[in-house]
């Protein structure tokens, strides 16, 4: 009896051995899932996902953050564009029924429409909403690739504004998952730092600098002031990685994702697109992740990311001075200014202020005219400096009459006009500070030197040095023009991801480049319509002229005043002595 009963023992043993191992098996099978087919095991994705995942720092007033890509869809129709008409593809769309349009000129229109309407709605649900972080792992070459997506209901930035904003920042690792460098988008471009020259908590968990409006992303609280954008970024408001809801991407193509991740094979555009110009003028909606300007960044994230604006400590520096340059700038001036009224303060207990005998001698006319050459400066600054006006006609563009295209004053320094209705002349670049405040300093400093002049010589010196840096804003402009023509192509993929430039464009680029001072032109483009445009120096830039040739008079007759007084001087002194001998 009790040999039969081992062997019993023994054969239940075997099957709940053999069933543990099938288990266990299973289990194995589970843990080694690669559901996106993309050769990287599901639980070393996840694992990338939350041990990269980054703090997002916003400005304050920001009015959207990362949300979910069905808020969108939801509250959009379909449309399909050819030429300048749009035609209702589909009322009521979803994730799915959108993957069926992987290519074509298709976009998502938002019903809620404008700015305003599409903000109102996203404050009082964002709560609901939360904040929602697209993650993808992948590889190229040797290199992993740990992507992080952000889609934004709109952008309303300084330059463009448009529906939908699709940003996107990667940390690429090598072979044995090393982090090299990261990669944050801006601007339909990007910038690259290595791994030690990022700002990180935990070591490993990226800060990530949001710019206002745009959500161009930043390595530093203080950048953006050396872009084209003159970007506004800060840390008023925190996203850290236990606020986000990170979403493991799967990869393009049919059973590569889940259906609810059906809207990766969507081609359009995330937002509207009234007319054909909008891409141009960045007014279009933007394509998703692996689909037209994103295309790259999806099948060749390394490769683009290495193409991507290298910065360092030097360019950090750079942004730091940049960003504080206000506050730099004020010190300086306010300590020369401390120097001269001290000066001045000196020179009156010595009895050595002249300016009312030099005013009275032969050189009092030279230094009238050096005031005459000051006010003429200080109106220069508040006037424009140079201006591009244009006529456009065109079934893309269309301008009511002539219209301020391109404007350069001391107030607002480089603005150009986005041919946007609601936006008007927007600033380019900026260092916080007008142009105008930095040539306002000088007059300031010439006002000091002409209270405190001891003698006529020095005063001399001061209304010629000072007629010369009249005409620096004019040089620079003059020099910025003539480099034009190199200009257009890059600021053209900057604002347009690389849209064609049209042949009569590029032309009246090089006109302008030949010609700085003056000129015009005309053509039509193609079939399109009409182009007219008129540049030249205005007003203030011909105030600033009549300043400096003031100025170097006034320098020049003070100067030979002094040549007489001297000489009267000596004789004085001569016949002094002649007579006490």
């Amino acid at each position: 009896m009790a040999k039969h009963m081992r062997r019993y023992v023994w054969f239940f043993s075997l099957i709940f051995l053999t069933a543990l191992l099938i288990f266990s098996s299973s289990q194995g099978v589970v843990a080694q899932e690669d559901l996106d087919n993309d050769g990287i095991l599901d639980s070393k994705e996840s694992q990338l996902a939350s041990m990269y995942a980054p703090y997002l720092h916003f400005v304050a007033g920001e009015k959207f953050f990362p949300t979910n890509v069905s808020y969108h869809i939801d509250k959009s129709v379909l449309y399909l564009k050819s030429d300048d008409t749009n035609t209702l593809i589909d009322s009521s769309p979803t994730i799915v029924s959108i993957s069926n349009y992987s290519a074509g000129d298709y976009f998502l229109n938002n019903t809620l429409g404008t700015f305003e309407d599409i903000a109102e709605d996203y404050e009082q649900k964002k709560e609901s909403l939360g904040y929602i972080v697209y993650n993808r792992v992948t590889k190229e070459a040797e290199n992993f690739v740990v992507q992080y997506w952000f889609f934004y209901a709109f952008n309303p930035g300084s330059l463009n504004q448009h529906q939908g904003d699709w940003e996107m920042i990667e940390i690429i690792l090598d072979s044995t998952e090393t982090p090299l460098y990261v990669v944050y988008s801006q601007h339909f471009a990007g910038e690259r730092a290595t791994w030690n020259n990022v700002e990180r908590i935990d070591e490993t968990h990226p800060r990530v600098y949001v710019a206002l409006g745009s959500h161009a992303n930043y390595f530093r609280p203080y950048q953006g002031k050396l872009g084209l954008e003159s970007d506004i970024v800060g840390n008023a408001f925190t996203l850290e990685p236990s606020d986000l809801q990170i979403v493991l991407l799967g990869e393009k193509g049919i059973g590569n994702h889940p259906s609810s991740q059906d809207w990766l094979e969507y081609g359009g555009r995330w937002g509207d697109w009234a007319k054909l110009a909008d891409i141009s003028l960045g007014a279009a909606g933007p394509r998703g992740p692996g689909h037209g300007e994103n295309e790259e960044k999806w099948s060749d994230p390394v490769s683009w990311g290495s193409d991507a604006f290298l910065v360092n400590q030097t360019w950090f520096i750079l942004s730091l001075i940049a960003f504080y340059f206000l506050y730099i700038f004020a010190g300086i001036i306010a300590a020369i200014a401390a120097f001269k009224v001290w000066r001045i303060v000196k020179r009156k207990k010595q009895g050595k202020l002249n300016l009312m005998k030099i005013l009275r001698s032969k050189a009092g006319v030279g230094v009238v005219l050096g005031i005459v050459g000051i006010a003429l400066y200080l109106i220069a600054l508040l006037l424009p400096w140079y201006v591009v006006s244009g006529n456009i006609q065109t079934t893309a563009l269309e301008t009511i009459g002539e219209t301020d295209l391109v404007l350069i004053d001391g107030v607002n320094g480089l603005r150009v006009n986005t041919l946007q209705s609601d936006q008007g002349l927007a600033q380019l670049f900026g260092l916080g500070i007008p142009f105008g405040i930095i040539l306002l300093s000088s007059v300031v400093l010439n006002v000091l030197d002409l209270i405190g002049v001891e003698k006529a010589k020095s005063l001399s010196r001061t209304y010629i040095k000072s007629g010369i840096t009249s005409l620096i804003p004019i040089i620079i402009i003059i020099v910025f023009i003539t480099q034009l023509a190199g200009l257009i192509t890059p600021f053209a993929n900057a604002m347009a991801g690389g849209a064609t430039i049209p042949p009569q464009i590029d032309e009246m680029a090089k006109r302008m480049s030949s010609s700085p001072i003056m000129g015009e032109y005309s053509s039509s483009l193609d079939s399109y319509g009409s182009l007219d445009i008129s540049w030249g120096l205005a007003i203030g830039s011909y105030l600033f002229i009549a300043a400096a040739i003031t100025k170097l008079a006034a320098g020049i007759i003070t100067r030979k005043a002094v040549v007489p007084e001297k000489l009267e001087k000596i004789k004085k002194q001569e016949t002094k002595k002649e007579q006490k001998s």
